[in-house]
């Protein structure tokens, strides 16, 4: 019910109450003057009736009494009227030629008391009468006597005069009274309601639209607003704008989150924009931690125990995919991954997500098959791609991780530049630490190497084996067939060293056309062993792009850390002496440190 409806009720009902009770209470009081008034006309013929009956007593005419009563019984309103003896005047004179006994118990109750009783009988809407009895007293006087006459005592009650009368006059005139009353009374309630209508109603109107419009915006409407023709007041039409207002604010809101993140469909798009802010300052305090973190492999850990936490999962890992080389990595991994990715990740390849569920879904590099999977490939940089690889063995736990792929989308999304900053400045630490024209690691490095290869000594004593290569004849090569036949000869030398060495093994560039290899926990003979491997593999190499098969040969030195010597640097200078002895020799061999070198 509208509340204009309600309070239209409330008034109107409040007002016919009043005005009710204003009518009853006119009718009462009419009612009751009326009912003084006969009461007075009543007592005035009584007291008429009194005198006559004394008069007639006084001129000893008695005889004509009842001619008396019967010309005063003759009055229009009056209905009946009769005059009772009492006991002791009865006894004295008898009954008399008609009776006139008591003939209700008001008469008798006036000749017990002596006291005069007057009484109105009949309801509103009907003929009131009056009643009144009173008692005809005994007195003893110059002018009356009764104990002339009576035996009885001054103050005796010698009998009753009684009479009915009709009040048809009054009741015409309360009849008047009441017309009036509610004539008048119903022009106030015309007039009042009236005035409540169209005056104090009509901004109950305007409270039903705005509580309306006001629900409405709390269940999510804020399309809703005040009609044209309420709101003209100023409170509606503020209401209005400021109901805009916010319309706008979240609407603008809502378009700007919508290409962050995912907004959930919601009956209130405050609630939305409330979800979607707290989903956005998470990603925002988590894209925080992972610029915080000191490199990818710290980076790439943050996000698999996220994900982790996030899906109530255990195993999630992280490939890396490098677009040039089309090189896939494992770089992060929860458990054991039970994938071939270094050999080539499908959803890496393809840009496109693997998912197990679907019938293309199956990865061929997948080792277990009975292991379930959803694989989601980001472009991380134009020549690097991240795959955030979700494994279970159980297919349920799965299914919210494809309902949800929207978090996994939008924290990428969040932490894409973050991951692209730290590739980037490993990159450039790679860089720095690479040469370019041989492709091993620079003389930068191999200082940063020596350090942490001395300090390990210390703790584990595990041997190296320092080897130091130089090519033969490196400077007629240049002068003969130039530069560019040198630079490739230095390339060649990279490439093979790579090719023929375990990955445990540290190959540099050290200077010029010299390279320095550290054999991971070797011993003396497996030194000896390497360093003649690579003599011969050079021995027989060709440089292919000379059109004469230019052959290039190599002199090795080697030396043993620690035993040889605990300062890794003296060891090579030791491996660079037993080189020098090699080329002294005329190159093309390999040759072991002693000491006689020193003396030497």
């Amino acid at each position: 019910m509208h509340l204009k409806t309600k309070i239209s009720l409330l008034l109107f009902s409040a007002l016919f109450l009043l005005f009710s009770v204003i009518f009853w209470n006119t009718i009462v009081d009419l009612r009751k003057s009326s009912a003084v008034s006969a009461q007075s006309q009543a007592l005035a013929a009584a007291k008429v009736v009194e005198a006559g009956l004394t008069a007639h007593m006084i001129s000893g005419s008695m005889n004509q009494r009842d001619e008396f009563l019967k010309q005063i019984s003759s009055i229009e309103t009056m209905k009946r009227l009769w005059v009772v003896r009492s006991q002791k005047v009865s006894h004295q004179y008898g009954q008399g030629p008609f009776s006139q006994d008591a003939q209700d118990g008001l008469d008798k109750s006036v000749l017990t008391s002596g006291e005069a009783v007057i009484e109105t009988r009949g309801s509103i809407l009907e003929d009131a009468t009056v009643r009144i009895s009173i008692p005809y007293k005994a007195t003893s006087g110059e002018k009356i006597d009764c104990l002339s006459c009576h035996d009885v005592k001054v103050g005796d009650t010698l009998g009753v005069i009684s009479l009915e009368m009709q009040t048809n006059d009054l009741k015409a005139l309360n009849y008047r009274n009441i017309i009036i009353t509610v004539i008048i009374l119903v022009l106030l309630f015309a007039l009042m309601a009236y005035f409540l209508y169209t005056k104090v109603l009509i901004y109950f109107d305007r409270f039903d639209a705005m509580g309306e419009c006001v629900r409405a915006v709390e269940e999510g409407d804020y399309h809703a607003r005040i009609s044209d023709e309420l709101s003209s007041d100023k409170d509606a039409a503020s209401l209005n704008r400021l109901i805009e207002k916010f319309q706008i604010l979240l609407e603008t809101m809502r378009d700007n989150l919508s290409g962050l993140i995912r907004l959930e469909t919601s009956n209130d798009p405050l609630i939305a924009l409330s979800e979607g802010s707290a989903r956005l300052g998470e990603i925002n305090n988590f894209a925080q931690t992972i610029q915080k973190d000191a490199n990818t492999q710290e980076a790439y850990k943050h996000i698999g125990s996220h994900f982790c936490e996030k899906f109530d999962i255990n195993d999630v890992n992280i490939i890396t995919y490098n677009t040039l080389s089309q090189e896939s990595v494992i770089a992060y991994e929860t458990k054991q991954i039970m994938c071939d990715a270094s050999s080539g990740c499908r959803a890496a390849r393809t840009g496109e997500i693997v998912d197990s569920s679907q019938p293309d879904g199956i990865c061929p590099k997948m080792i277990t098959p009975n292991e379930h999977y959803v694989c989601f490939p980001y472009a991380i940089t134009p020549t690097s791609t991240l795959v955030v690889s979700i494994v279970s063995d159980k297919k349920t736990l799965l299914n919210s991780v494809r309902h949800n792929k929207h978090i996994v989308d939008e924290t990428m999304q969040g932490v894409r530049q973050d991951i692209a900053y730290h590739q980037m400045a490993e990159g450039i630490k790679a860089l720095e630490r690479i040469d370019s024209l041989s492709g091993l690691f620079n003389r930068n490095y191999l200082d940063e190497r020596i350090f942490a290869i001395i300090k390990e000594s210390k703790r584990t004593a595990i041997p190296y084996g320092v080897l130091v290569i130089n090519v033969d004849n490196f400077k007629a090569i240049n002068e003969v067939y130039g530069n560019k036949v040198g630079d490739e000869t230095i390339r060649l030398i990279g490439r093979t060293l790579l090719d023929s060495l375990r990955e445990s093994d540290l190959i540099a560039r050290f200077d010029g056309d010299e390279f320095v290899v550290f054999l991971y926990d070797c011993n003396p003979i497996h030194v000896a062993d390497v360093g003649e491997k690579i003599r011969s593999i050079f021995a027989n190499k060709k440089l292919k792009s000379h059109s004469g098969g230019l052959i290039i040969t190599v002199s090795v030195g080697s030396a043993i850390f620690p035993q040889q010597h605990k300062n890794l640097e003296e060891c090579i200078r030791y491996a660079r002496l037993a080189m020098k002895e090699g080329k002294s020799e005329g190159g093309n061999i390999r040759v072991k440190f002693h000491t006689r070198l020193l003396e030497e």
